[in-house]
């Protein structure tokens, strides 16, 4: 009797060890969580935790092949086959949308090869009752019940504008400018990060931009340039008459008496064209050369009316600064930029755009 109480004991301390030994194993093999999960529970979305969910497209982008670049002899025929991004800050711009539409619709380029991209910088304290984003969303509607104009991409993002106390009829007002410029420098960067995707160019175009040839883009990306623009015009009439006169005056090129200029100037002071009363530049303004000059010029400033970027630029970092570099900003301070960074800058002085 003792002998079996003896094998008894044994075995139930053998077994006691035992269950200490493995349930020693799982508290080991168990993560410690040091976090009250109360406090810390995931904030996305139900679906989006699906760990058995795959992504329902894989893409490999090669950034050195994404041109297909075109010949540039006009008689030679070519399938264009370049990516387009098309961008379009707005603000307070129903009365442009439906020409801008129209000619954009009129545009020589493969709607399948073109994607939109818009930033409607909101006016109304309800910005969903905004009549820019209002507007703009019904003609996307209408795009894309088109059969014809089938666009790659269409992209809207909205924002509260930081100008809206801003009248429309004094946006141009010299003592506006660099908190303006800031504002819009910034709304043309969150418009880039967040659309360029695979394309090989994007254009910049206001929407306040009336007319121009429907060949002009094809015309523009045959030249074949880092950044290039055309002039920019409009129709002043009087009683007497009407005359085309320039508009953008942001299309430049330094001279011997603007460096001198600049070398007087602060670091942090920024340099505006078009307001010779109140701070004249003393550089040769492109839109002066409309009538002399035919074919490709380099340039050092451009505005941002009809600007065509290649994406590469954008790609390397070159955006538009809301600091002065070289003594601009936005769109003049992108083409300052890009020149330090070894970018050619270029003008088309006979090719013109109206603006309204």
């Amino acid at each position: 009797m003792p002998r079996r109480l003896s094998l008894l004991g044994i075995t139930l301390f053998s077994t006691l060890l035992a269950m200490c030994v493995w349930a020693s194993l799982i508290f080991l093999a168990a993560p410690f969580n040091y976090h009250n999960t109360s406090r810390h529970m995931s904030t996305l979305p139900t679906e989006k935790q699906d760990t058995n969910r795959q992504a329902t497209e894989y893409r490999l982008l090669d950034l050195d092949n994404i041109h297909q670049y075109l010949p540039l002899d006009d008689t030679t025929e070519y399938s264009p086959t370049d990516h387009i991004l098309i961008l379009t800050p707005l603000m307070d711009a129903v009365r442009y949308l439906d020409n801008y539409f129209q000619k954009l619709g009129q545009i020589d380029y493969p709607a399948e090869l073109i994607s939109l991209g818009f930033l409607v910088s909101t006016t109304t304290e309800d910005s969903s009752k905004d009549p820019t984003l209002l507007s703009l969303q019904k003609y996307i509607a209408t795009l894309r019940a088109h059969p014809n104009r089938r666009y790659r991409r269409i992209t809207v993002l909205s924002q509260k504008s930081k100008l809206s106390s801003v009248a429309h009829d004094q946006r141009h007002g010299y003592e506006l400018q660099a908190a303006r410029r800031k504002i819009i420098a910034r709304c043309r960067n969150a418009l880039l990060m967040s659309t360029l995707i695979d394309e090989s160019w994007v254009l910049w175009l206001d929407s306040d931009v009336v007319d121009y040839a429907p060949d002009l883009l094809l015309k523009l990306i045959k030249y074949d340039k880092d950044i290039i623009v055309p002039n920019c015009f409009r129709f002043e009439s009087s009683w007497f008459k009407a005359k085309n006169v320039p508009y953008d005056r942001n299309n430049w090129i330094e001279t011997e008496d603007s460096l001198d200029n600049q070398r007087t100037l602060g670091k942090e002071e920024i340099l505006f064209e078009g307001y010779e009363k109140e701070h004249p530049t003393y550089r040769q303004s492109m839109a002066d050369l409309a009538g002399s000059v035919r074919g490709l010029i380099e340039i050092d400033g451009v505005g941002g009316t009809f600007t065509l970027v290649k994406a590469t630029v954008h790609r390397a970092g070159i955006n538009f600064p809301s600091l002065p570099v070289d003594h601009e900003i936005e769109t003049e301070g992108m083409a300052r930029w890009a020149k330090r960074e070894g970018f050619g800058v270029f003008g088309v002085p006979h090719l013109i755009v109206q603006h309204a």
